[in-house]
């Protein structure tokens, strides 16, 4: 989904003050505000307080600001400056102050110096495009924007929703021992519907069929949708801009020494207008491959992850993190089909992991094979 669309019908907001305040509520939900109380998002007056919530010990107000046309920054700063008095008349020591249009590094400092409380946090444009991005996002930027998810952001909702489900039980549960019985139990329920589910949107022709990989053999259903869908998650820690996250790169590279130009490159991969294909191509051999490794001996089955490695870092799909996203498929599927991952120890010895690449570009797949081999464990 493009990062554009999301803010363009964020900045030039049409649905109202009330849809403004309940998707600024469900937003702080999903921040892990507890207590959040909307007060009169139907009318009324509200105490300069259009959200009360509780973190990190704090009473917290929360104010929304979504023109429907872009204002001035002294717009914005008079906004801020009437809802922030909400903090002292509500007893609160925490200030949000939502708004759906762009400010820079300044304009935020300018707006923080104002502030009365304790701490204050500044929802602007860019932040909430991040949000509603992200694999926890794409349902509320359904619901409240009416943008829908794609194929890959659909199957990361569902598996980030099912991981939130599991991590909640066992922080809630943990540090009760008598219930730890109880615990497995409700994860074990958890998994047999992940699986029924699977089994009914795969039994006929639906369209999630594509998306959901087999239970057992992630990577022996591996598709585009889910490979950008993998790279948006590795990607989370990294100082990646959304436009480029879980997206195929757009633009020529070329790998080699920092500063280097094409000409001096060691690897020049495909230019981005062939990405789509070769990746088809890669993965249609490599689902084919699977079936036919699950029956070979170990060195056969190194052979066949080498060459899955090699062959997705030469088309290097990704503006950045294109190691990351190779080295978590290679690791996926040698657990499905050796029981075993792939360690840290492949890419420890950087020189010799690149020489081997190096070999693999000429043909010469069995040094990076005998690599993995090393790193099975």
């Amino acid at each position: 989904m493009s990062a554009l669309q999301t803010e363009a019908v964020l900045r030039d907001w049409r649905f109202g003050p009330v849809q403004a305040e309940r998707l600024v509520g469900a937003l702080l939900h999903l921040e892990e505000y507890a207590d959040v109380d909307p007060q009169h998002p139907l009318g009324g007056p509200d105490g300069l307080k259009d959200v009360l919530c509780r973190r990190d010990g704090l009473r917290w107000v929360a104010a929304a600001y979504f023109p429907p046309t872009v204002p001035s920054f002294s717009d914005i700063k008079a906004k801020f400056e009437n809802d922030v008095e909400g903090v002292a008349k509500n007893g609160a020591e925490g200030f949000c102050f939502f708004v759906n249009q762009r400010l820079s590094i300044a304009e935020r400092q300018q707006l923080e110096a104002l502030s009365s409380a304790s701490a204050t946090e500044i929802y602007h444009l860019e932040r909430l495009v991040g949000l509603l991005n992200a694999p926890k996002g794409c349902g509320l930027r359904l619901e409240y924007l009416r943008i829908a998810m794609s194929e890959s952001e659909q199957w990361a909702f569902w598996n980030t929703m099912n991981a939130d489900i599991v991590r909640r039980l066992a922080s809630s549960e943990q540090r009760r021992d008598h219930q730890i019985d109880e615990l497995g139990s409700k994860i074990d329920l958890i998994l047999l519907r992940t699986n029924a589910l699977h089994e009914r949107l795969t039994a006929g022709t639906s369209s999630m069929e594509k998306i959901l990989p087999s239970i057992d053999f992630p990577t022996a259903s591996l598709t585009a949708s889910v490979l950008c869908w993998i790279h948006s998650l590795l990607t989370e820690d990294l100082d990646v801009s959304e436009a480029v996250r879980g997206r195929f790169r757009a633009v020529q590279v070329w790998i080699g020494p920092a500063g280097a130009p094409v000409d001096q490159a060691t690897h020049l991969p495909p230019a981005p207008e062939n990405i789509p294909h070769l990746v088809d191509e890669l993965l249609r051999w490599w689902r084919a491959k699977h079936a036919d490794l699950r029956s070979a001996d170990k060195a056969v089955i190194a052979g066949g992850l080498a060459e899955l490695h090699h062959r997705l870092l030469a088309i290097h799909p990704f503006l950045d993190a294109n190691g990351r996203v190779a080295r978590c498929v290679m690791d996926q599927a040698a657990r499905e089909l050796l029981n075993q991952r792939v360690s840290a120890e492949l890419t420890a010895e950087r020189s010799s992991y690149f020489q081997a690449l190096r070999q693999a570009d000429a043909g010469d797949l069995d040094p990076l094979t005998r690599q993995v081999l090393a790193s099975l464990g």
